[in-house]
């Protein structure tokens, strides 16, 4: 048996692979390291997966995980795997690595994640040859669902949205400045009610106002991540992630703008990533 999982900071996709004809998918809560204590990070792991026949008894486990990028992060996500997984081995690795070998298979690449947050990186089609940090959704995630929510957020807030989006916004979210304030410095997860946000935007994209507000986010995300790799222009972008797929008309337009050629484009990596490990596992 054969586990594999996508994670993300809003969610993880699971895929069980038991043998041929026989798989399930899974989708639970993202487990971020950033955000979880290895106590919860366990908990949500038992909460999502516990109800599937013998599956703490996989023998390979590949975790792909945003914010798996140094070795306390690693070996804290690894060691709550293993309270879990009994006799399995365990790999943890970074999930710009799972959407490079999702999106660019085992060919040269720039690739990009923009789900709830973002991040980049080249790859040669083999591993990474070069990323740069990331602050995170504070400071960073440039494209990402966190910074497009943001954005209307804070033209709802600060009274810039054009007041039919406004009153679409109320109806729909019924939510005072106060409420959002609150959310936003008292939530748990602010990252995750941020980019809840990104749905009017997609919703209403078609507005002028809106579109513009989306058009400058990937102008940004372009100016401050993808055009600093060398390769820029030369090698395919491929983008991984609910915003990259739902959201794809107004990547290419600003990627053209910008001489980048758009490559492949796919919403969740886990399908790619369950065939890459099946057939790894099969060359061995």
């Amino acid at each position: 048996m054969i586990v594999i999982a996508d994670s993300g900071s809003t969610k993880t996709d699971w895929r069980i692979i038991y043998g041929p004809g026989r798989i399930e998918q899974v989708e639970g809560l993202g487990l971020n390291p950033n955000f979880h204590t290895p106590k919860n990070f366990l908990q949500t792991i038992i909460d999502t997966l516990s109800k599937y026949e013998g599956v703490e008894e996989a023998k390979h486990i590949y975790f792909y995980g945003a914010g798996c990028f140094t070795v306390d992060k690693n070996t804290m996500v690894k060691n709550s795997l293993a309270e879990f997984f009994k006799v399995g081995k365990i790999q943890v690795y970074h999930d710009l690595l799972g959407a490079a070998r999702a999106a660019c298979l085992k060919k040269e690449g720039i690739t990009a994640i923009l789900g709830t947050g973002s991040n980049s990186c080249s790859f040669n089609g083999k591993e990474i040859i070069q990323n740069f940090p990331s602050g995170g959704f504070i400071i960073g995630d440039e494209g990402g669902g966190v910074n497009i929510g943001r954005r209307v957020l804070k033209s709802f807030i600060e009274g810039y949205m054009p007041n039919e989006l406004r009153e679409r916004f109320e109806f729909q979210y019924r939510l005072s400045i106060d409420d959002i304030l609150r959310n936003l410095y008292e939530n748990k997860y602010p990252n995750r009610f941020m980019a809840s946000f990104s749905h009017f935007a997609h919703r209403h994209k078609e507005n002028p106002f809106m579109a513009q507000q989306i058009i400058q986010e990937f102008e940004s995300f372009f100016d401050h991540q993808i055009l600093r790799f060398s390769q820029a222009k030369e090698w395919p972008l491929n983008a991984v992630g609910s915003i990259a797929y739902y959201y794809h008309e107004y990547l290419e337009v600003v990627a053209e703008s910008r001489g980048v050629k758009i490559g492949n484009i796919i919403e969740k990596p886990i399908a790619a990533l369950s065939l890459y490990h099946v057939h790894e596992l099969a060359e061995q």
